[in-house]
């Protein structure tokens, strides 16, 4: 008997779990806000390959950003990034040339496709812009929002950036949004 009561007390709690999880979950689709802005803060990678000769080791670069997503439907969104990277570095071109990038301005738009609960793909094209050369960049990435209270989210991500005729960048963040 005590056994019973034991598992009764240990699955009850789960049930009205399971309940509050599928009430919120029905809550979320039925009342799609369909605009998020966030403030993403984040670490790009630079791998040492890419780097001028002088340079040591691969490169961490600080960048903050702003971002501005529209949801389509539940599943698909699109999303305008800019970004601020916060140092110099030095890169070489294929000659071994060397090529400093100057706190480069990056802008995106990529579409995303939310596969598994608030779990995301994403892909698209922007431009980086630096005084010395703009850069066309391809972003792929994934990213996953979950709810901290309200309309707020935080979502962490991580992206890979190829940045044409000069260099790759891996880089993860973590923004904070608000959906109106």
């Amino acid at each position: 008997m005590n056994k019973f009561l034991l598992q009764l007390l240990l699955i009850v709690p789960f049930f009205g779990f399971t309940q509050e999880h599928s009430n919120a979950t029905t809550n979320h689709h039925n009342e799609l806000k369909k605009v998020k802005i966030s403030f993403a803060f984040a670490q790009a990678y630079i791998p040492s390959h890419h780097l001028h000769e002088e340079s040591e080791s691969a490169q961490l670069i600080p960048t903050n950003g702003l971002d501005i997503q529209y949801n389509f439907n539940h599943k698909f969104f699109a999303k305008w990034t800019n970004e601020l990277e916060f140092l110099t570095y030095n890169l070489k071109n294929e000659d071994g040339e060397e090529r400093i990038r100057e706190n480069a301005f990056l802008s995106t738009v990529t579409l995303g496709y939310e596969f598994y609960d608030k779990f995301a793909i994403i892909a698209g094209v922007g431009y980086e812009f630096e005084k010395s050369k703009d850069l066309f960049v391809t972003r792929v990435g994934l990213e996953y929002s979950f709810n901290i209270g309200g309309n707020w989210e935080l979502s962490p991500e991580l992206l890979y950036d190829i940045k044409e005729d000069s260099h790759t960048a891996v880089t993860w963040g973590l923004a904070i949004g608000c959906r109106i």
